[in-house]
């Protein structure tokens, strides 16, 4: 279960609407990180490509790899209404809506077509690693096609090493000097301390194979946030 520190549905100091402005506070890099997504999947996917989306609310992937090529096709889920909402009207704003598909629910509740790509961005990192990790993995990878390219970003490190609290300092110290205010910033690094389950690097990488997953490689990392390129088995 999401921490409800990031439910835009039911927190009010995390309104969907200023999504855009929260995130690019927080990831370092953010804008770079879409365009390398774009890049991997241009490499990787031919013109008539479905790729599912995994926590699309808030449109971002959906609209930077719908203007990336001009054919390709997304089905989108996420579970909140309100993000999806920003996803919608980004959708018509771009003119992708005969492209996109978008379901209000979980990953585990899409039927299994067999998709073509998919990413899974900033979401399984509020995941309990009591199986829930493992379980949404094997989700996503039984909705892809074998050798299928699939990106995952997560916060990820040892919480309990001074390693991970000196990228947190950096990563606050960050979104700080992006505009980020005090009241948010301290309530989402007390959070990111205490509750949020995140899981070191091996821990990862274990996972993802054991979900079927192969030639993983790391491309983009931003205090404590690290993205990975996979391939289905």
């Amino acid at each position: 279960m999401i921490n409800k520190l990031f439910d835009f549905d039911a927190n009010p100091n995390m309104p969907a609407d200023n999504y855009d402005v929260i995130v690019r506070q927080s990831i370092p890099g953010y804008d770079a990180l879409m365009s390398m997504l774009a890049a991997l999947f241009r490499i990787y996917l031919a013109d008539d490509a479905h790729i599912l989306i995994v926590a699309a609310g808030g449109g971002n992937e959906i609209s930077t790899l719908g203007q990336a090529h001009p054919s390709w096709r997304f089905t989108g889920v996420d579970p909140s209404e309100k993000m999806l909402a920003v996803a919608q009207s980004k959708v018509e704003a771009l003119g992708l809506s005969d492209r996109v598909t978008l379901h209000q629910g979980l990953v585990q509740e899409l039927p299994q077509f067999p998709f073509n790509a998919a990413t899974s961005l900033l979401v399984m990192h509020f995941l309990p690693d009591d199986s829930t990790k493992l379980s949404y993995l094997q989700a996503i990878a039984a909705r892809l096609q074998s050798g299928s390219p699939f990106v995952l970003v997560d916060m990820q490190g040892d919480k309990q090493s001074e390693e991970f609290e000196r990228l947190v300092d950096g990563w606050q110290t960050r979104a700080r000097m992006a505009g980020m205010e005090a009241e948010r910033l301290a309530e989402l690094r007390n959070k990111t301390l205490q509750d949020l389950p995140c899981i070191p690097e091996s821990r990862t990488l274990e996972l993802l194979e054991q979900a079927g997953f192969k030639e993983i490689t790391r491309f983009y990392a931003g205090f404590v946030f690290t993205g990975w390129l996979a391939f289905l088995k």
